[in-house]
């Protein structure tokens, strides 16, 4: 080959391998452009993705009803871990969707807006008014969306669920680790005197109910499943026996009603009253297995209830001194338990059945007997028998509560006092003492049927005017006795409270 030849074949070589170089090159930065560049298909899907759903109709009603089942659940359970999940992912859910300037889209925001609402309360701090500030609007949207689109199946949820779910919230985020919370509420009897008229008979009323475990306290499960025990005043026999005393009012519960207590979040009675021998030994004893049976504790005069709370020993002690018994014989019999129970580190609370019927003030030796027993060591005085509601005085910095009235109670058909109460009480242990931190009450009626002469037997705590009146006239009788509280702590989202 010759040198010219030669020269050709080494210059298209070079050439071919240029060419091939700068081809694998361009196909080198092709490869790794498409490949970080998504195809327009990937784009369409990513933007799909992001892109919230608009709301439609059946997502409308079906949020709604969820709404309603979920603020139903939280105050069913006290507000319990479990609802508060639900109701997380419920408002989750809501801000998923594309929210319109529109009727529609106004509507949910507002719905959203009183759940996020009622949710706040399990923070200490929350403004306790923040439902009441949105749930007008709430009305407000509904009512303009229903105008619009009456083809929408929707329902208001009633203001009780909102505030039943509110308080069960707001007694969560009221608790401390340190602090114990006790319920406790006066009067209840789930059967009638019999001379009372069959229309009015606990059992008539409770079957003509559909009445099942929860349907006596159905309204007070916000507060009784939100504490660490709750306590009523179990004033009737829980027996089958029909030999009765020859006395008015013979009160008698069938065994198998006991069941309401545990199914409701009660942990113990208090026996000692003028009726739980009202079909004598036999009755009694029969009361004693029904709770037994129920797993749910009872305490009476000679028979103290001493239960660990969190860590707090907490001593219940139970008089029925009625008129008849108010010589100081028997307050001493109150000082000499007291002293034998009390410790520096322990809680003493002495139940007393004692008073005049429907008198909204104490009587001097009910003065007498409460300030003594506290004296003795006693942290707290809860009395019941009284029919209403009596004054609360706060004596060297503890609570004497006269009377927290009738609540469920079975006894009292014609409602001759409907105004009553659920009273929550805070300790602590501080410094290797137990103090009293705090009292605070859930202002209710005894029914909730909204008739003032026949009893439905289901206690209805109450918001807005109602609660005012209660409280307002709970501090009228305190403040007609020496010591009586001028200020009465209870949580209503609806109503503003007048300051001083």
């Amino acid at each position: 080959m010759t040198r010219k030849r030669i020269r050709r074949w080494k210059l298209r070589k070079r050439g071919l391998l240029t060419i091939f170089v700068t081809l694998l090159g361009i196909g080198i930065i092709i490869s790794i452009v498409t490949e970080n560049k998504p195809a327009i298909s990937d784009v369409q899907s990513a933007n799909k993705k992001i892109e919230k759903p608009v709301l439609t109709k059946e997502a409308v009603e079906s949020l709604s009803k969820q709404a309603d089942e979920v603020l139903k659940l939280v105050a069913s359970s006290g507000g319990s871990a479990e609802a508060e999940q639900k109701m997380k992912k419920l408002m989750s859910q809501i801000n998923q969707y594309k929210m319109k300037d529109d009727v529609i889209g106004q509507y949910m925001k507002m719905l959203n807006s009183s759940l996020e609402a009622v949710h706040s309360y399990r923070k200490a701090d929350t403004d306790e008014k923040v439902l009441g500030q949105v749930y007008p609007d709430y009305l407000t949207a509904l009512e303009k969306l229903k105008e619009t689109d009456s083809s929408l199946s929707l329902e208001e949820i009633d203001q009780f669920v909102w505030f039943y779910a509110a308080a069960a919230n707001y007694e969560q985020g009221q608790r401390k680790p340190e602090e114990i919370t006790i319920s406790m509420v006066g009067d209840n009897s789930f059967g009638t005197y019999p001379e009372a008229p069959e229309h009015l008979q606990f059992d008539y009323v409770f079957e003509k109910n559909n009445g099942d475990n929860q349907y006596v306290y159905k309204n007070s499960l916000p507060w009784f499943h939100s504490d660490d025990y709750t306590v009523i005043n179990a004033e009737s026999a829980f027996t089958t026996e029909t030999k009765a005393q020859q006395k008015m009012w013979r009160i008698k519960s069938h065994p198998k009603y006991a069941a309401f207590l545990p199914a409701s979040g009660i942990e113990a009675a208090n026996l000692a009253n003028n009726h739980t021998m009202d079909y004598f030994e036999a009755g009694y004893h029969d009361t004693l297995k029904a709770f037994e049976e129920q797993d749910v504790a009872v305490f009476n005069e000679g028979m103290p209830l001493i239960v660990n709370i969190k860590d707090i020993e907490t001593v219940f002690l139970g008089y029925d001194y009625r008129y008849r018994k108010s010589a100081d014989t028997y307050l001493h019999n109150i000082i000499k338990d007291v002293k034998k129970y009390k410790r520096k580190d322990n809680l003493v609370i002495v139940n007393m059945h004692w008073g005049i019927e429907y008198k909204q003030t104490p009587v001097a030796y009910q003065t007498k007997f409460g300030r003594a027993a506290l004296d003795a060591g006693a942290d707290i005085i809860v009395g019941h028998h009284p029919h209403c509601l009596q004054s609360i005085e706060k004596y060297n910095g503890k609570y004497i509560i006269y009377s927290m009235g009738d609540y469920a109670f079975g006894a009292d058909p014609t409602l001759k006092s409907r105004e009553t109460a659920i009273f929550r009480l805070t300790f602590a242990k501080e410094n290797g003492s137990v103090v009293t931190k705090g009292l605070r009450i859930a202002p209710a009626l005894e029914n909730s049927n909204n008739s003032e002469t026949e009893n439905n037997y289901q206690p209805l705590p109450v918001f807005g005017e109602k609660a005012k009146e209660i409280v307002d006239e709970l501090t009228r009788i305190s403040t007609l006795i020496p010591n009586g509280v001028s200020e009465i702590d209870y949580f209503d989202p609806f109503l503003e409270k007048e300051t001083k």
